[in-house]
């Protein structure tokens, strides 16, 4: 695999994204002004307005920070949410750092007023709405951006940079990005697609269309055993069921040739012998033995920081690495995670963030 490079392709990037010829998804905004109100389109194409420069911005969920802080430092977060914040080791320079909630379903109202932030981020799977009809009487905007969604990753970042008036970072982090989105694209022509079962941290909760860990199974080359089942009649508010909980029959009938099961969401990477009894567990359960991703080995164990890793495209890399590993030889997933947190995330490499059953949970 050829080496990436920046230099002259950065420069024309960053030219046309001040001219507004990259943005894409229909996300379209006004040209950027050192000052004054500007207008764009959220992640669910609605109309938002704030005053620009923004200074001072409240934002929900992990990855949205990730992105904020890739592009545009964190002298620029003034609040986040209590799950984010925890990981104290991954946010230094955020320690003291306003709680804004426990998370993005659960925003603290009075916490946020008393910020007066210039923009409030959170995803489409947040309590957006309800955000919006507390905090927009205030003067405080609240816009929708997912940064956790893969297939929307261009567009989010392009926005932000025009956001904060960093379109050489924005450029900068959509060419990493599309380096291994294109890889993907390339090698992944022609597979025959392996049947897939990823299950999150609870036993049987597995991941269904519409959320991110769907668009990452499938973009990194895999089927989705439960790609058919559809919930509906959720409040769109809330934006669409992720995650549901399966019969363990319907697991064996499904017949998965890839076992991932993701867990836990920390920085650090999982201990060993904790990565050995998850693998071991799921091996052993009643009826599994006879799965063909059980008796070939094909069972896995892999952290969300790896799999959430610049938009999910980190984890798609793995995917892929595993389902098809002669097309992927080259490719180091832990080696591109690293370059995601020493070169956007400004915070030390880790590794052993995955794990295989048959290799001693090395």
């Amino acid at each position: 695999m050829k080496p990436w490079h920046f230099g002259p392709v950065l420069i024309v990037l960053a030219l046309l994204l001040a001219g507004g010829l990259l943005l894409r998804g229909g996300v379209s905004s006004a040209p950027v002004a050192a000052t004054g109100n500007f207008e764009f389109r959220d992640d669910l194409g609605r109309s938002v307005t704030v005053g620009k420069p923004l200074r001072r911005v409240a934002i929900f969920n992990r990855y949205d920070v990730e992105f904020v802080r890739a592009i545009a430092g964190t002298q620029v977060i003034a609040g986040v949410d209590a799950g984010t914040a925890k990981e104290r080791a991954y946010w230094p320079g955020l320690e003291k750092t306003a709680i804004i909630g426990q998370g993005q379903s659960n925003p603290n109202y009075d916490a946020i007023a008393a910020l007066r932030p210039d923009l409030v981020l959170i995803p489409r799977n947040g309590s957006w709405a309800e955000a919006e009809r507390v905090l927009q009487p205030l003067g405080i905007p609240v816009a929708v951006l997912t940064a956790w969604d893969v297939l929307k990753h261009e567009e989010n970042v392009t926005l932000l940079g025009r956001l904060f008036e960093r379109p050489e970072e924005a450029a900068e982090l959509n060419r990493f990005y599309r380096h291994w989105r294109d890889l993907l694209e390339e090698r992944l022509k022609g597979v025959r697609r392996k049947r897939v079962y990823m299950e999150e941290v609870a036993d049987y909760r597995t991941l269904l269309p519409g959320s991110g860990w769907h668009d990452m199974i499938e973009t990194g080359g895999g089927l989705n055993i439960f790609r058919d089942v559809m919930i509906t009649g959720e409040n769109k508010a809330r934006g669409n069921v992720q995650g549901f909980t399966v019969d363990p029959e319907q697991v064996i009938a499904r017949s998965p040739e890839v076992i991932v099961k993701l867990q836990p969401g920390q920085y650090a990477p999982h201990p060993r012998d904790f990565s050995r009894a998850v693998l071991t567990g799921i091996a052993t359960r009643p009826g599994f033995a006879t799965l063909p991703a059980v008796r070939d080995g094909q069972v896995y164990h892999m952290s969300y920081y790896l799999a959430g890793g610049c938009s999910k495209i980190i984890g798609a890399l793995q995917i892929a690495k595993w389902l098809y590993p002669d097309r992927f030889r080259d490719v180091d997933p832990e080696a591109v995670m690293a370059q995601w947190l020493i070169r956007f995330q400004h915070v030390p490499a880790q590794s052993g963030y995955s794990a295989r059953l048959t290799d001693g949970a090395s």
